[in-house]
């Protein structure tokens, strides 16, 4: 029996929360300013769906995997509330984020295999575990399936795009807010913004794929 422990309690409840608690005041914001209503309609749906997802991820920082034990052909994920997850290997997953440049934020997705999706276990990051890659191998050496790894949260998985729409709106909200308060300089920079963050997103993956072309040019 193989035993792997999670080397610290530190967890992530404040930054959902503070996630949670910008999204409500953006809402707010948003009816109690009077904003454009085609812009409120397309705005608010986004926000409500994030902050559900948000809310999930919230409560699985509340009771974390705290250490998993390969067992006679299961996986046993112990929570921080000391309730087990027991899986047979042939109902595993995992992903990895393993980037080359980015090692420090390695994290590995501990997944349950159900007839039509995965339900997500646990999220193994390293800071929290210093053995993350000997229980990467030990995966792998059990022929535990391994599937894409995806970020967590609702914008990752529907696309940057909402993250667009969501800044736009919670732009809008704050122009209205400081035009109320006569700050017009801000209101008006406010009014006109739009972060393309799908630009940004693939700016950053073509300097990626440079950086990787010339390491590899340099081997």
């Amino acid at each position: 029996m193989k035993t792997f422990k999670r080397s610290n309690l530190k967890n992530k409840q404040n930054y959902y929360r503070i996630l949670i608690a910008l999204e409500v005041l953006a809402i707010i914001s948003l009816f109690y300013f009077n904003v454009n209503g085609f812009a409120v309609f397309f705005v608010v749906p986004f926000l409500l769906i994030d902050m559900y997802s948000n809310k999930r991820c919230l409560n699985r920082q509340k009771n974390f995997i705290k250490n998993i034990e390969f067992k006679e052909g299961d996986i046993i994920c112990t929570h921080l509330k000391n309730n087990q997850t027991v899986i047979p290997f042939k109902k595993v997953k995992f992903s990895i984020r393993e980037e080359k440049f980015e090692k420090d934020q390695t994290e590995i997705e501990i997944k349950f295999k159900k007839a039509l999706k995965s339900k997500l276990i646990g999220r193994l990051h390293i800071d929290n575990w210093n053995s993350i890659f000997e229980l990467k191998k030990e995966l792998v050496n059990n022929a535990i399936t391994q599937v894409k790894y995806r970020p967590e949260g609702f914008w990752s998985k529907y696309g940057i795009l909402t993250a667009d729409i969501v800044i736009t709106g919670t732009a809008m909200a704050g122009g209205a807010l400081a035009e109320m308060n006569n700050d017009f300089n801000t209101a008006s920079s406010l009014d006109n913004v739009f972060m393309p963050l799908s630009d940004i997103k693939d700016s950053i993956e073509r300097n990626k794929e440079k950086e990787r072309q010339e390491s590899n040019k340099t081997k």
